[in-house]
């Protein structure tokens, strides 16, 4: 038997905790089990027992000829060129009822789906659909919630066409201010079980660069039509942070206490991202590094508080969609993108819905992505960051690393500690 590379260790509390960035698992041991555990790694204890199993099922030991980052090239190749599944990301729209600032998709043409693209796409689905396990539609804009007609009329179609075994699951990506009850019901009634919205941080904040094209605010019309559809859909909040509004991002807890949210919808932060030039100043985004402590500070506040936050972190085989042979973007007009940050930019399609996936410049360059070096396979973080986003890496000029790389025994703790929270939530409602 011999250890995990992707083990962390750290004595805390007169405990010690072992967490496995591979599988996710976290272990918090006494005194005795930690010194049994030493003995397992080094060999001189191989007695079977509980400990052990619990070790060997986290990740932790391994069977001497295993080889975890062989594992996960395999893992990853299997996941990446699968037949089996497809994923497409629609935008019905480009148009949106907000003007943020920040909105990497300034400039692109506003357009709107036709009823002859509608058919190219029900055909482009069909055509694939032979001896498909699983289909994942995710609904994209512009603001999608602008053509909610056209997600119902799409959604029977294209779930019409599928074979019985084949599995169907639905998202969808929303300012959240047309997120009726009304909407949300018809959204549930399309399979759609997921929508994320973005909420930054404060009111006032928030107000300030997500508003309406009128300039007028959107906050608290968010907040109440979220409150109001928990029970129709699982909702992610997103907060957008950078230097301008990263004080205020504790606000958005406070919000969600009063409006009765706490642990009824999950949040996160993400760093507004300048890969298309879309941050108003280079020195108002952060670093990953300086977005790792924000993050990590914000975290910590919010689990004192007794907000669950899953910080769990584990083995992504596919990376991300953007590389894997059957996953695609759609924009209104048929066009075929890799990744959803390049929708309407001309010069980056891969194809149309007519005529299907090119091999050109572009789609070779995604499918042919390496995220593999040696810096990165011996780095902690590497199983659940697999190299970061394939898009920075590709276009941004450099790898950009996951926040999770950085602070990480910090965040072991606060994993463990929000482990133990979700426990008390769940015997609660026992």
């Amino acid at each position: 038997m011999k250890p995990s590379q992707y083990n962390l260790i750290e004595n805390h509390s007169e405990r010690t905790l072992v967490m496995n960035s591979k599988t996710g698992a976290i272990l918090s041991l006494d005194k005795q089990h930690a010194e049994s555990m030493c003995r397992m790694v080094s060999g001189t204890e191989c007695e079977p027992d509980e400990l052990r199993e619990a070790l060997l099922q986290g990740g932790m030991l391994l069977e001497d000829d295993r080889d975890e980052k062989e594992e996960m090239k395999a893992m990853g190749h299997l996941a990446r060129f699968s037949n089996r599944s497809l994923g497409m990301t629609i935008a019905p729209t480009l148009e949106c009822n907000f003007c943020c600032p920040y909105c990497y998709e300034k400039g692109q043409r506003k357009t709107t789906m036709t009823p002859e693209v509608e058919d190219r796409l029900v055909s482009f689905v069909k055509e694939r659909s032979r001896g498909l396990s699983e289909l994942e539609i995710g609904w994209y804009g512009g603001e999608p919630l602008l053509q909610v007609d056209r997600i119902q009329r799409l959604t029977e179609r294209i779930k019409a066409i599928l074979n019985p075994e084949c599995s169907y699951s639905a998202s969808i990506v929303t300012n959240g201010y047309l997120l009726t009850p009304e909407v949300a019901e018809t959204l549930a009634a399309c399979d759609v079980k997921m929508a994320q919205i973005t909420l930054d941080g404060s009111r006032k904040d928030h107000d300030s660069r997500r508003f309406l094209r009128n300039g007028q605010p959107t906050y608290d019309a968010i907040l109440d039509n979220v409150s109001k559809v928990t029970h129709l859909l699982d909702i992610s909040i997103r907060c957008n942070v950078d230097a301008h509004n990263i004080v205020g991002a504790g606000d958005l807890l406070d919000a969600l206490e009063e409006k009765g949210l706490k642990n009824k919808v999950g949040f996160y932060l993400a760093p507004v991202d300048n890969i298309n030039d879309t941050c108003p100043s280079d020195s108002s985004c952060f670093s990953m590094e300086a977005f790792s402590q924000e993050e990590l500070d914000f975290y910590s506040h919010a689990v004192d508080r007794g907000f669950y936050v899953d910080l769990t972190v584990r083995f992504n085989p596919a990376i991300c969609g953007a590389v894997c042979a059957g996953s695609f973007v759609v924009d209104p007009e048929g066009y075929l993108y890799k990744c959803w940050d390049e929708i309407g930019m001309r010069e980056r399609r891969v194809g149309t819905l007519a005529e299907g996936p090119r091999m050109n410049a572009q789609l070779v360059q995604w499918l042919n992505y390496e995220p593999s070096d040696h810096e990165c396979e011996e780095c902690f973080a590497y199983p659940s960051c697999m190299g970061g986003c394939p898009n920075h890496a590709l276009h941004g000029g450099s790898k950009q690393c996951v926040s999770q790389r950085y602070q990480v025994r910090q965040r072991m703790i606060l994993t463990e500690k929000a482990q133990r929270l979700l426990s008390e939530l769940d015997s609660a409602h026992v």
